[in-house]
């Protein structure tokens, strides 16, 4: 799938919803293939589209790069 098919459903799903989670976009955009800036611009559309992203409420191993508390000090 082309990262703009899998942005343009990931948008639909939250839409949809109304939410998506952050292991949902750490999943289908993994820090070594999308920068941090297109990150950025996709957090922007969802906010204006009234997604919300939150926290997954499971566990992990290890931190993730995109985690919610590094957007709130870059102040996203």
């Amino acid at each position: 799938m082309k990262k703009q098919d899998m942005i343009d459903s990931l948008l639909a799903l939250g839409v949809k919803r109304g939410m998506l989670t952050w292991r949902e976009l750490n999943d289908a955009f993994p820090a070594e293939f999308f920068p941090l800036e297109e990150l950025e611009r996709l957090l922007r559309l969802l906010e204006e589209l009234g997604v919300k992203v939150v926290d997954s409420g499971e566990k992990r191993k290890r931190k993730s790069r995109h985690s919610h508390s590094e957007f709130r000090r870059q102040g996203l």
